[in-house]
């Protein structure tokens, strides 16, 4: 998993794949960011690797919250998915998904049909 953000002005969500499954992590980043000035709420999912920030705009902003993860090690900046990317991403994952199931389905048919014609044959 590689990182990502999303950002309106006063919510940033971030995903970081050091924090995935990692409560030790978890409890590490929602310290950290509570800390900072201007941010009202943390919340942090270590089980989808996510962390959402609210915070008051006029005292802070995205980018300061992202250079702090980044100086603690949790957040590469080079290495992030655009959120075009990540949408992208998304999507190709539930056209693999449908395919998969499609095909799965078209295979069971056939096979349905073969295995009924060749037991009327049989008989």
């Amino acid at each position: 998993m590689r990182c990502y953000c999303h950002h309106v002005p006063g919510r940033l969500r971030v995903k970081l794949p050091d924090l995935k499954r990692d409560p030790a992590v978890a409890e590490r980043v929602e310290r950290l960011l509570k800390e900072l000035p201007g941010v009202t709420a943390v919340k942090v999912t270590p089980l989808t690797g996510s962390v959402v920030v609210l915070y008051d705009s006029g005292q802070t902003a995205h980018d300061r919250i992202l250079a702090l993860l980044q100086d603690q090690g949790l957040y590469d900046a080079a290495q992030a998915l655009t959120h075009d990317e990540h949408v992208q991403a998304a999507v190709a994952d539930v056209g693999m998904r449908l395919g998969r199931a499609a095909l799965g389905w078209a295979v069971g048919r056939s096979l349905d049909a073969s295995g009924l014609s060749l037991l009327a044959a049989l008989l």
